[in-house]
């Protein structure tokens, strides 16, 4: 997924009973009135997932409604899956559930993982170019690592990563 479709994952979008989530929308404006767009294509993509990602996903729901518990005055409720925390509130417009900042998912979160793996630094829309890569290298069709990632035109798909 690009930053942009996590920052605007919502909820409602994770069928936990069939282990997928479905990319419906982008963030295009943070904040109070967050504003939301359609995926980079125009249309919507079921993924399937993992179950130990589903297994994190509901560890991961299960800590947020408890900080939504403890913080019912303070938190402002837009069902997103990756909403902002307390270390997350960094201006006085911010507010706990508010989605996050794009730039903070692809720096901040994302160099807190890499650092804790001790994995080599890359950016984290590498990890589509991983992904896409080492899918269609070990032998995924071109159309379903299309699907997946959400292209229009499989010419995308190849032109990016077919080598």
């Amino acid at each position: 997924m690009r930053k942009g479709e996590l920052a605007g994952l919502k909820w409602e979008d994770v069928d936990f009973a069939g282990s997928t989530l479905t990319v419906a929308r982008t963030l295009l404006k943070p904040g109070k009135e967050p504003i939301f767009g359609p995926p980079k294509n125009g249309k919507a993509r079921t993924l399937k997932i993992a179950p130990e990602t589903m297994k994190l996903l509901k560890k991961h729901r299960h800590e947020q409604n408890e900080r939504k518990m403890k913080n019912r005055a303070a938190y402002r409720d837009h069902g997103l899956v990756f909403a902002k925390q307390w270390e997350d509130v960094q201006r006085s417009a911010d507010c706990l559930g508010d989605p996050l900042q794009i730039n903070n998912i692809g720096q901040r979160q994302f160099a807190k993982l890499i650092e804790k793996a001790g994995v080599k630094r890359i950016k984290f829309h590498g990890m589509r170019h991983t992904f896409a890569t080492l899918a269609l290298s070990n032998g995924t069709p071109p159309q379903v690592v299309q699907r997946i990632l959400g292209h229009k035109r499989i010419e995308i798909t190849l032109g990016i990563y077919g080598h």
